[in-house]
């Protein structure tokens, strides 16, 4: 007589192993539409966010161009923000604006109404690093090398890329401080054309030879 097959639980089929990792793709399956859809809106909603934004830096830039303008105050757009004109691809988190000094409180008065939220504005400064103060302020000469480039769709005076190079050799700040100089440094570079006798005589009107020239050789082997 042949031994009785034994029968299990009528429920232990389904918690087999077959049946858990069945069960699993078939949840995962169901569940994929759902964490897609999830993402592509998170993703939109991320992208009205950032919209909004420049659409807002857009908007104030516009009137400080109209206000500084207005008043004929000479005014550049340089540090990050003229970096992104001159190739770089970082996304820009703020709009630095310099001004002549002696023009600095008239400027600051004219853009008072204006939400500078996004904006920094300053005559420049003697910059102190390595033990060295170098200068770094808006001159004549600096004025007549400054480009107009379009930035957030609005057409702005912008530092001359040898002087922006300047200003980010001679505080070379990383990563740990927020900033990218030399990656700053390099992309502009690779995609405009350098002055280098423009560049190596504002490199000694700002003596910052001994602060910018050894990481600025190593970029720009000809100098």
């Amino acid at each position: 007589m042949a031994t009785p097959t034994s029968i299990e639980h009528p429920h232990a089929l389904s918690h087999s192993p077959f049946f858990d990792g069945l069960r699993a793709c078939v949840t995962g399956v169901l569940q994929k539409p759902y964490q897609s859809k999830q993402s592509h809106q998170q993703a939109d909603t991320i992208r009205g966010i950032a919209l909004k934004q420049k659409e807002a830096i857009r908007s104030r830039l516009l009137l400080v161009k109209d206000r500084l303008e207005e008043l004929g105050i000479p005014w550049v757009v340089f540090a990050g923000a003229a970096a992104y004109c001159y190739g770089s691809e970082r996304e820009i988190t703020d709009v630095d604006i310099l001004v002549r000094c002696e023009e600095l409180e008239k400027a600051r008065a004219a853009l008072a109404s204006v939400d500078f939220q996004g904006f920094d504005l300053g005559c420049g400064a003697e910059i102190e690093v390595a033990q060295s103060a170098c200068p770094f302020f808006l001159d004549d000469e600096m004025m007549e090398k400054a480009e107009w480039k379009m930035l957030f769709n609005v057409k702005v005076p912008v530092i001359s890329v040898e002087d922006n190079i300047v200003f980010k050799a001679i505080l070379q700040r990383g990563e740990d401080e927020g900033k990218f100089d030399v990656e700053d440094i390099k992309s502009m570079i690779e995609q405009t054309e350098v002055d280098l006798q423009y560049l190596k005589r504002r490199i000694q009107l700002s003596k910052a030879e001994k602060r910018a020239m050894p990481l600025l050789r190593t970029l720009i082997p000809n100098l």
